[in-house]
């Protein structure tokens, strides 16, 4: 039985309810992780990992910095404005440098951040500088990506109390239940899409965690990052003078639970009940066989709508793409490993 894994990129965890349909499709995802086992043992935000969905490769560990850096991280978190002046200071025009142009600011930006000791290992430097670099990159995007969600969240529920006030003014009252597509919709109305400076930032803060170590080859590279997506496209033009050429466009729901067990449940149970079908999924995406994979799409819509409606979970699409003439890895500036022959891009349906 063929499986169908992905590489997502260039987040490295998966933490919204907006993620989570994608277990619905994959038999498992991988992810990079800038700090090794952050997470403790029986922790909710590891039970995708627990359960056999996620996988989660460090490429460099941090070994006897681990401590240190979380603690960072958890400074960075509680005390922005303390770390705002010198976080300015790592831009990531820095990682796309070439290594002679480094100069001493830059170490002293991280061992200030880090306390008197500074990166206690301490070979040629340059490496372990842009590694720091891309890791703190990659967590404060996830801060903030979090922060954004919950203060969109709690705008959603603001509005919510208004819509329900007014209403009880005006002597009218609605039992209906918001349905997670409502709740979700409300919720990206809320988040302010990303500028192309973020975008590029993040994209080469994880290409540069990619490169620094031996990951697994994967056929997939997912994201829901549709900027990032798009530049990846974008970058196989230019490369190659060749259109990439969607293979294939299935639908997903929106949302299928905010709660990680909820989700995870309901994920298991859809795919239990259709094995035959994700097994030819996989058939046709492994052998890039547009015909099939059309078909099977119109089928996978049918089984989705009788657990998922529309109406309730709302829609997203997951484009595939074809680009075996250039894989993924190389449009990140990687040496060619063969991995990466699609590109899948889950994008939002109004």
């Amino acid at each position: 039985m063929s499986t169908l894994e992905a590489l997502y990129f260039p987040g490295t965890e998966l933490y919204s309810g907006s993620q989570f349909p994608i277990f619905l499709f994959l038999d498992k995802v991988h992810l990079l992780q800038p700090v090794e086992e952050e997470h403790a043992a029986g922790d909710t935000a590891d039970i995708f990992i627990t359960r056999g969905l996620c996988q989660a490769h460090t490429p460099v560990v941090l070994g006897e910095n681990r401590d240190r850096f979380l603690r960072l991280i958890s400074d960075i978190r509680e005390r922005k404005d303390d770390y705002a002046a010198q976080l300015s200071g790592l831009t990531i025009a820095s990682l796309s440098q070439k290594k002679s142009s480094i100069d001493d600011s830059q170490f002293g930006i991280i061992s200030s951040l880090l306390g008197s000791q500074g990166v206690k290992a301490q070979p040629e430097q340059e490496d372990d500088v842009e590694l720091w670099q891309a890791r703190l990159v990659l967590k404060i995007g996830e801060i903030l990506d979090r922060e954004d969600e919950e203060i969109a969240m709690q705008m959603a529920v603001l509005e919510d109390d208004e819509q329900g006030l007014f209403k009880a003014l005006q002597g009218e009252f609605d039992d209906d239940e918001e349905s997670l597509f409502d709740e979700l919709k409300q919720l990206k109305e809320n988040i302010s899409k990303p500028t192309a400076s973020t975008i590029a930032n993040r994209l080469s803060a994880w290409s540069k965690l990619y490169r620094a170590g031996e990951i697994p080859s994967r056929y997939i590279w997912l994201t829901h990052s549709e900027e990032t997506g798009d530049t990846m496209l974008e970058r196989y033009q230019e490369q190659t003078n060749i259109a990439p050429v969607k293979l294939v466009q299935f639908t997903l729901p929106a949302n299928i639970g905010w709660a990680r067990t909820e989700a995870s449940d309901a994920a298991t149970a859809f795919r239990s009940q259709y094995p035959e079908l994700i097994e030819k999924i996989n058939e046709g995406l492994h052998k890039k066989d547009s015909t099939s994979l059309q078909e099977l799409s119109a089928e996978w819509s049918q089984a989705l709508e009788a657990h998922f409606p529309a109406s309730q979970t709302g829609r997203t699409e997951l484009e595939f793409y074809t680009i075996a003439d250039r894989p993924c890895d190389e449009l990140i500036g990687s040496e060619k490993k063969d991995s990466g022959m699609l590109l899948g891009i889950v994008r939002w349906k109004e």
